[in-house]
C-alpha cells in the first residue's frame, strides 16, 4: 500500500510538472470515456435493465401472423376479439392472458375537457403487472364485465395536470368520451403500459368484451399480453401456441377464417424484447462507434504516454540500474495510465450526463423508456471499470519499447541517440494505424448514414408541406352514439372551416400521412381473378376524406377527378384510388370506371365506381414504399361512423398554425365539450417521421468528427515528434548536399506509409462490419462504393496534411547550426 502510495504520489507530481500534456490526455480521455458514458447509459436503461413490473422475464407478447400474405406478409399483427377469448380459454402455459387497445380518449377534466391517450384493458391486465397504484385501486375482472358501470384508473401526470393534483380524486365522477365515468385509482409517476410508447397512455378504462358478441373474427383489434405460469420457459408457451395452431388447422372448416401452420399463425416473444426492438440495432452500432471513440483516444494517449517516457528513457534506464525492474516500472506507469484516466472520467461523467438529459428532454430519436434513463450504479460501476482498464492499458504502452531492447539496452539508448529507440518508433507508429483504420471505420458509417439520410430527404412524399397545419379531434362515444349523429357532425364542421378567413383550403380525413396503422381491409374488385405470387383481393389503407383534402395536402390528381358536390349522401358511391393500388389491381389498365366493394361486401351492397387516380402519398412511412389506398367520401362513409378524424387546412401565406385559434372557436360552437389535440404544422409531421434517422446520423457524425481530430492530432504528433527527434541528422543532410524537398519528402514518405497501411486496414474492417447496420440505411448499400471511396480519400487528405506541416519544418533546418552542435 506504501508503494501505491508512492506511485500515486509520484504521478500526481509529474502531471503538475507537464500541465500541457496533462490537458491533452485528460480531453481525450474526457470525451472516450464521455461518450462511451453516456451511451451506455441509454442503453442500460432501454435494453438491460429489466422492465418496472413483477417477475418481468415472464411477460409475453402474442400476435397472429399471415405469412402468405403479399409483400412479405403481415408479422406482429393485432388479434380479434374471438381469437383472445380462445386464446384465454384453451391455453395452459399462462397464469393471466389479457388484451388491450389504445387510442384517444376525452376526459372531462377540473375545468374543461381534455385529450388524452388511453388504453382499453382486460379486466386483469393492470393488477398481473403488479404494480399498486398510489391511491385507490386498480381496475378489476367485474368491471370488464358488459354493462358494468364505467371507471378508470389515471396516470399520476394526468392527476397533476388535468385535475390539479385533488386528493379526493378516487371516486370523484367526470366525462370519459361523453359517458359517466369514476376515477378509481391513481397510477405511480413512473408507471407506462403499454411500455416504451412514444405517447405513453395516461388513462385505463375496462375493455368490456362481450363474450356473446365479441366481434368478427377478422375484425383484429387487440394487442395480447400474457405471464406464463412458473416454470413455464417462453420457448414452451410459443410451442403449446403451435400446437393449437395445428389443432385448429386440422378442425376448422373450409373458407373460415381460422388459425392454420401456413396462413394464419400465433407468435409470441418476451415483452422487452419487443419493446426495444425497433430500437436495439441503432443503440448496439451507437455502443459500438462510441467503443471506437474510446480506443482511438485511449491509443493517443498511450502515443502521449510513449512520446514523455522517451524524454526520460534517462531516467527509466538510471531506476533501472538501480534494481527497478519491470514489473516495477509497469506499476509507476499503470498508476499514472489510471490517474489520467480517472481525471478524464470524472469530466467525462458530466458530459455524459449533459447528453443524456438533453436526450431526455428532446427523445429526438423517439426512444423507447426514456423517461429511466438515469446515471445508476451500474452505469458507474461500468465507467468506474473503463477507466480502470483503458488506463492500465494505455499506462503500459511506455512499457512496450523496454520489453523489446530491455533497460540496459535503454540505458546504452541513452548515452548519445537523437532519434528515440527503434522499437519505441515502431509502436508509436503502429498505435496510428491502428488510430487511422478505426477512424476511417466510423467514418464510413457516418457516410453511409449521411447518404441515407439525405436519400430519405429526397424521398418523394406525394405532399405539399408548407403552409399545412394539422390537428386532431375526438368525439365522445357517448354523446356521438349512432353513425347519423357522427357524419352530421363532420359535415358541419367541414362547412365551417371551409370559409375561414386565411385559409386557401380546409379538410378533414381519417388518417394522416406519412405514417399510421394499416387497415388490411378486404376489398371485393369486380372481375379480379387471383394469380399465384399475385395480390390478394386486399387493400392496405383506408381514408375517408372531405372533397378538398387532395387540394389542402398537395396531392395530384394523374387520371379522372377529384371528389365535388357531386358526391354527397345518397349519390352515386364513388372512390379514389392510388397509383399503387392502380397498378396492383389493374396493371397496364385504365382503372377509371371500375368498380369495387369496400370491406368485402355482400352480394346485395353495391358496387362503388373508381372516378379518379391519385398520386401516392406516403402512408407506411417515409423509408417504405406506399402501400395501396382507397379515398372515400366521408359523406358516403357513414356506415363506418368515424369518431376520430384530423382537420387539415392551408394557409393562404404567414404562419399556418394562426388558424387554430378560427377552427377552435367554430369547434366551440359546435360543440364546446370537444377538444383539440396534437396541433402540428405538416412540416412538424414529416420531420417527426424522420426524427430517428436524424438522431442516429447527428451522433454518428458527432462520434466521427471526434475521432477525425483524435486520429489527426495522432499522426501529427507522431511525425512532428520524429521531425524533432531527427533534426540533426536532416541538418546533416543538408549539409551533404540534400535538398528541402528531398528532406520534405522523406518525411511524407514516412507519414504516407502508416496512412496507407491505416486506411487499407480500416478499409477492410469497414467492409465487414457496415453490414450490421444495413437495416437502419434507406437507399444506400452498406457497401456503397461512392461512400467508401470519397471517404477514404477526405481522410488520406487530412492525414498527409497532417504529416506535411510537419514535414514542412524539417525542410528548415540550418545546416551550420546544426554543424555547430555537432
Amino acid at each position: 500500500m506504501e508503494t501505491f502510495w508512492q506511485d500515486l504520489q509520484f504521478a500526481a507530481r509529474m502531471m503538475r510538472k507537464n500541465l500541457g500534456f496533462t490537458a491533452a490526455a485528460v480531453l481525450c480521455m474526457m470525451l472516450g470515456i464521455g461518450a462511451t458514458t453516456g451511451i451506455f447509459t441509454v442503453v442500460n436503461a432501454v435494453l438491460l435493465r429489466p422492465l418496472p413490473y413483477a417477475h418481468p422475464e415472464q411477460l409475453i407478447r402474442i400476435y397472429t401472423e399471415f405469412p402468405t400474405f403479399p409483400n412479405g406478409g403481415l408479422p406482429r399483427f393485432w388479434a380479434s376479439g374471438p381469437e383472445f377469448l380462445d386464446l384465454r380459454r384453451e391455453t395452459h402455459s399462462f397464469s393471466s392472458l389479457d388484451a388491450w387497445a389504445t387510442g384517444g380518449i376525452n376526459i372531462g377534466g377540473k375545468t374543461q375537457p381534455v385529450r388524452l391517450n388511453g388504453a382499453l384493458v382486460s379486466g386483469g391486465l393492470l393488477n398481473s403487472l403488479g404494480v399498486s397504484p398510489i391511491m385507490g385501486r386498480l381496475l378489476s375482472e367485474s368491471d370488464d364485465q358488459p354493462g358494468a358501470p364505467k371507471v378508470a384508473d389515471i396516470s399520476y401526470g394526468t392527476w397533476r395536470s388535468a385535475f390539479g393534483g385533488d386528493p379526493a380524486i378516487v371516486g370523484r365522477e367526470t366525462q370519459l368520451d361523453g359517458k359517466k365515468c369514476t376515477i378509481i385509482g391513481v397510477m405511480p409517476k413512473d408507471f407506462q403500459f403499454p411500455p416504451g410508447e412514444e405517447d405513453p397512455a395516461q388513462v385505463w378504462a375496462p375493455l368490456q368484451i362481450d363474450p356473446a358478441n365479441p366481434g368478427g373474427r377478422s375484425s383484429h383489434n387487440y394487442y395480447l399480453i400474457a405471464r406464463t405460469k412458473p416454470g413455464v420457459s417462453p420457448a414452451q408457451a410459443q410451442g403449446e401456441l403451435q400446437s393449437l395452431v395445428q389443432y385448429y388447422d386440422e378442425h376448422r372448416a373450409p373458407k373460415t377464417h381460422s388459425f392454420s401452420i401456413k396462413n394464419h399463425t400465433l407468435v409470441s416473444y418476451p415483452l422487452q424484447s419487443e419493446v426495444v426492438a425497433s430500437v436495439r440495432p441503432a443503440l448496439l452500432m451507437l455502443l459500438g462507434a462510441v467503443a471506437f471513440v474510446l480506443l482511438i483516444a485511449s491509443v493517443n494517449v498511450a502515443n502521449l504516454l510513449l512520446a514523455r517516457a522517451e524524454a526520460r528513457r534517462r531516467e527509466i534506464a538510471i531506476r533501472g540500474a538501480m534494481g527497478a525492474g519491470l514489473s516495477r516500472l509497469a506499476r509507476q506507469f499503470i498508476t499514472e495510465g489510471i490517474l489520467l484516466a480517472l481525471c478524464g472520467a470524472a469530466l467525462g461523467l458530466a458530459l455524459a450526463y449533459g447528453g443524456v438529459r438533453l436526450v431526455q428532454l428532446t427523445n429526438a430519436g423517439g426512444i423507447p423508456r426514456a423517461d429511466e434513463i438515469v446515471m445508476d450504479a451500474r452505469v458507474l460501476m461500468f465507467t468506474l471499470v473503463t477507466s480502470l482498464v483503458t488506463g492500465a492499458l494505455f499506462g503500459l504502452a511506455p512499457l512496450i519499447p523496454l520489453l523489446i531492447s530491455g533497460i540496459s539496452g535503454s540505458l546504452k539508448d541513452t548515452a548519445g541517440s537523437t532519434t528515440g529507440t527503434g522499437g519505441a518508433q515502431l509502436f508509436r507508429r503502429t498505435l496510428v494505424v491502428g488510430e487511422l483504420a478505426m477512424a476511417l471505420v466510423l467514418l464510413i458509417g457516418c457516410g453511409l448514414m449521411l447518404r441515407a439520410f439525405w436519400r430519405l430527404q429526397g424521398v418523394h412524399t406525394g405532399l405539399a408541406a408548407d403552409n399545412v397545419v394539422t390537428m386532431r379531434i375526438s368525439l365522445p362515444g357517448g354523446t356521438y352514439s349512432d353513425n347519423a349523429k357522427l357524419e352530421n357532425f363532420w359535415a358541419r364542421l367541414d362547412e365551417r372551416i371551409a370559409h375561414l378567413p386565411g385559409a386557401q383550403s380546409a379538410a378533414i380525413v381519417s388518417g394522416l400521412p406519412p405514417l399510421r396503422p394499416p387497415n388490411m381491409n378486404d376489398t371485393t374488385i369486380e372481375g379480379f381473378v387471383k394469380r399465384e405470387g399475385g395480390p390478394i383481393e386486399n387493400v392496405d389503407f383506408y381514408q375517408a376524406v372531405s372533397k378538398d383534402y387532395f387540394a389542402t395536402l398537395g396531392i395530384r390528381l394523374m387520371d379522372g377527378r377529384l371528389f365535388d358536390d357531386r358526391d354527397a349522401k345518397g349519390a352515386n358511391p364513388v372512390v379514389i384510388v392510388n397509383k399503387s393500388m392502380a397498378n396492383t389491381f389493374w396493371p397496364n389498365q385504365n382503372p377509371i370506371g371500375r368498380r369495387i366493394k369496400p370491406y368485402g361486401g355482400k352480394p346485395e351492397d353495391p358496387w362503388v365506381t373508381v372516378v379518379g387516380i391519385v398520386d401516392d402519398a406516403k402512408n407506411a412511412g417515409l423509408d417504405r414504399p406506399a402501400g395501396t389506398e382507397i379515398y372515400l367520401p366521408f359523406a358516403q362513409a357513414e356506415s363506418v361512423g368515424y369518431s376520430d378524424m384530423f382537420v387539415v387546412l392551408r394557409a393562404r401565406n404567414g404562419d399556418s398554425r394562426q388558424l387554430v385559434g378560427a377552427v377552435r372557436q367554430q369547434l366551440g360552437d359546435l360543440d364546446a365539450s370537444v377538444p383539440i389535440a396534437d396541433v402540428r404544422t405538416m412540416d412538424d409531421v414529416l420531420e417527426r417521421a424522420q426524427a430517428r434517422p436524424r438522431f442516429l446520423t447527428l451522433l454518428l457524425s458527432l462520434f466521427s468528427i471526434v475521432a477525425l481530430a483524435i486520429a489527426t492530432v495522432g499522426i501529427y504528433g507522431v511525425v512532428s515528434y520524429s521531425v524533432a527527434r531527427r533534426t540533426k541528422e536532416f541538418g546533416l543532410r543538408m549539409v551533404l548536399g540534400a535538398q528541402g524537398g528531398d528532406v520534405l519528402g522523406l518525411v511524407m514518405k514516412q507519414g504516407a506509409g502508416m496512412v496507407v497501411i491505416g486506411l487499407a486496414a480500416g478499409l477492410l474492417t469497414a467492409f465487414l462490419l457496415t453490414r450490421l447496420i444495413a437495416s437502419l440505411l434507406f437507399g444506400v448499400a452498406p457497401t456503397d462504393a461512392a461512400t467508401f471511396a470519397s471517404v477514404t480519400v477526405l481522410l488520406a487528405a487530412v492525414a498527409l496534411a497532417a504529416c506535411y506541416i510537419p514535414a514542412r519544418r524539417a525542410t528548415r533546418v540550418d545546416p551550420m547550426q546544426t554543424l555547430r552542435y555537432e
